[in-house]
């Protein structure tokens, strides 16, 4: 029995019965046994019934959601985030919808909070079958857009945390449009997530519509600061891409995905999954080059790997290293260097 299925805690009139529910699974993930456990010791806590409620909605949101995205876990998707109040005549709205539109030919789904302005043109420039909305209750300005209105992947939170939860666990980029508090709490979420390791790396873009400069204090005058104030460390910068240019934009998402696939923790160990092997002298350059963020050893490619990973990425060659976890903002760095260099001894 693992730690997270303990029932020491149980009263022992429950212990029997969850014992033979546990039966049932005894074959499968513990993950599974330790939410029946979990359920168990909610359900004999002495818990008043708002918090009962809160922790039924929410468990009744992330298998509603997670039933939304399942069939589409093969697809790429990027996150756009923007104002519920942008008229569609707007510069912004309409640079938005296009970039949606580019994102879509470039294979891209689209993900959205599913209400007007910025999430409409960017659900508009998708287009509805390869969008993706994620309304919130709110008394005001969260109606589903008409592009996503009726859906079958559109989807109502209660919170803001289960709603954002799916935001980035389902997204391999994100874009930030303009926005009020809403969208700066998202980037400002986002952006924490990724320092700090607890979110897979992936592209950060802050999008501009030509002449704005909605991104341009932020990146030019607080991203400086909070660096020469030691707030945040000088490699975090590379945690953004700042632009008013679409096909910049989307080359920026998509050469990420070049040979990089996906990341995982394995201990003390952080992994790269690959598309494809790299040869020695590519190991070399990246070794050469980012030995000073390890807290020891070397960057190695490995194959194969045990049972505890998903199968259906048993087959993909991995960097593993022991990156130094206070240098997590170097990972898009090293993965684009990775990118680059296997694209480079293609092409020669």
């Amino acid at each position: 029995m693992t730690e997270l299925e303990r029932m020491d805690d149980l009263p022992e009139p429950l212990r029997s019965d969850v014992h033979r529910l546990l039966s049932d699974y005894q074959h499968d993930s513990p993950y599974k046994r330790a939410i029946v456990v979990e359920a168990m010791r909610l359900l004999s806590g002495d818990y008043n019934n708002a918090d009962i409620k809160m922790l039924a909605k929410t468990l009744a949101e992330l298998r509603k959601g997670l039933n939304v995205f399942k069939p589409y876990q093969s697809w790429r998707k990027v996150a756009v985030f923007g104002s519920a109040r942008t008229a569609p005549t707007s510069l912004r709205y309409q640079h938005t919808r296009d970039c949606a539109r580019a994102l879509k030919e470039a294979g891209f789904m689209i993900i959205t909070g599913g209400g007007g302005g910025m999430m409409q043109a960017a659900n508009e420039g998708a287009g509805e079958t390869n969008s993706f909305a994620i309304n919130i209750n709110l008394p005001m300005e969260q109606q589903p857009n008409p592009i996503m209105d009726g859906s079958p992947r559109h989807f109502y939170c209660q919170y803001f945390f289960t709603r954002k939860l799916f935001f980035l666990k389902e997204s391999d980029a994100v874009i930030l449009t303009a926005g009020g508090f809403g969208t700066l709490d998202e980037t400002f979420e986002t952006l924490t997530l990724l320092q700090t390791g607890r979110n897979p790396p992936i592209p950060v873009v802050l999008l501009e519509a030509p002449g704005d400069d909605y991104w341009g204090p932020f990146t030019h005058s607080w991203m400086r600061r909070l660096a020469n104030d030691h707030l945040i460390d000088a490699d975090d910068h590379h945690l953004l891409y700042h632009t008013d240019n679409i096909e910049a934009a989307v080359d920026y998402i998509s050469d990420y995905y070049i040979n990089y696939h996906s990341f995982r923790y394995v201990g003390q160990c952080t992994l790269l999954r690959l598309l494809n092997p790299l040869n020695d002298e590519t190991m070399q350059r990246l070794n050469a080059e980012f030995s000073d963020v390890l807290c020891q050893g070397t960057i190695e490619q490995v194959f194969g790997w045990p049972k505890s990973d998903d199968p259906c990425y048993a087959h993909l060659p991995r960097l593993r290293m022991h990156l130094d976890r206070r240098r997590m903002s170097v990972l898009p760095q090293i993965i684009r260097r990775m990118n680059a260099l296997y694209q480079n001894s293609n092409n020669s």
